[in-house]
């Protein structure tokens, strides 16, 4: 039996980076068919093959996966994702070695970096679930959109966690008791997937333990950007009229509510700035709107209380209207007041 630094020595000369230790994890397993229950699942690390053994569990998974059409049929719908995908045409020969290979494609749920210690969590599909015709993954789909990750997940899912600085690679447990949207990895990666581009680094971990897919990646011509992402599904509350307006210059948010009564004064308001959140009231409002804004609705992002203020000013027809200016805790663009029953920006 090799000693602890015998084997980290084996995994550097393999890879030319440090393996964990540890000798199993646990990953979660969620069913598409949302009558069978999720599992948490255990899995023995085999030596030397930490990158590799999920992925190659759950490639004879996905490809045991019953299916709909004809080898055919799925073959042309994979050909169409891949040439729109790549902006090229795929010639036969490629095409063949393409439909012959079952992949697994990581979905970022929390995109790792130094901001998450290089802690990925990541939600393993089949990369070829739409040519198949497998079902949509309700549930699979609910966290990734809690996750602020929105992704159209179909057939069955796995959800595992790893640590990855490109210097160090380990697998960590990722628990069914994590499942949840109050899980405290769910809101960070929500702010992480707001504040910036998606980490397309997670589909290295990928290409990594399948060293005879880099051909068909560079004839493919795979890009990395990911476009920034919008609000969050339900976040931005469509064809409903708010109250108040809300607009956004750098540092700065201004919410306003406009076109209150001329004998509105600072007593008839009420206004209460947290790090997530803001109560917004005004008595003079029309009946049914005067809370503003809900103090329970979380904002969507942290804000610097003591560095924010509001006033009533006069608009030019004698009416009065409530101007609240926030600091914001982070410079970065915001895709929405609150994380639910946001009013669109005001452009």
């Amino acid at each position: 039996r090799r000693s602890h630094r015998q084997q980290l020595d084996c995994a550097v000369d393999r890879t030319s980076r440090i393996m964990s230790p540890r000798s199993s994890f646990k990953y979660v397993y969620i069913p598409a068919d949302d009558t069978c229950p999720m599992e948490e699942l255990s899995m023995e690390i085999p030596e030397g093959r930490e990158m590799e053994c999920l992925l190659d569990v759950l490639k004879d998974h996905f490809r045991n996966a019953k299916t709909v059409g004809t080898a055919n049929e799925q073959k042309s719908i994979f050909k169409k994702q891949l040439e729109e995908h790549s902006g090229k045409t795929i010639d036969d020969n490629l095409m063949d070695i393409a439909a012959k290979m079952q992949m697994v494609q990581p979905v970022a749920l929390l995109p790792g970096g130094k901001a998450t210690n290089w802690e990925h969590v990541n939600c393993y599909v089949d990369d070829r679930g739409i040519s198949k015709g497998l079902p949509r993954n309700i549930r699979a789909c609910g966290i990734a959109n809690e996750c602020g990750a929105s992704s159209d997940i179909v057939g069955d899912a796995f959800i595992a966690r790893i640590i990855d600085d490109e210097e160090k690679f380990e697998r960590h447990d990722f628990t069914l008791s994590e499942v949840s949207s109050s899980a405290p990895w769910v809101k960070r990666a929500f702010e992480l997937n707001l504040a910036k581009h998606q980490n397309s680094g997670d589909m290295k971990e990928q290409l990594r333990a399948m060293t005879n897919m880099n051909t068909a990646a560079d004839a493919l011509d795979l890009q990395d950007d990911l476009p920034e992402p919008g609000p969050p599904p339900g976040a931005i509350e469509e064809g409903v009229t708010h109250p108040y307006q809300w607009t956004q210059d750098g540092e700065d948010l201004v919410v306003t509510v406009p076109n209150l009564p001329a004998e509105t004064g600072k007593g008839d308001v009420r206004c209460d700035i947290k790090m997530k959140h803001l109560h917004l009231e005004c008595d003079k409002a029309p009946d049914g709107e005067r809370v503003i804004i809900d103090g329970a609705l979380e904002l969507c992002f942290e804000v610097i209380p003591d560095e924010s203020s509001w006033s009533i000013l006069a608009n030019k027809d004698g009416t009065k209207r409530i101007e609240v200016t926030i600091t914001k805790g982070k410079d970065m663009r915001w895709p929405c007041l609150t994380r639910t029953k946001s009013a669109p920006e005001t452009k």
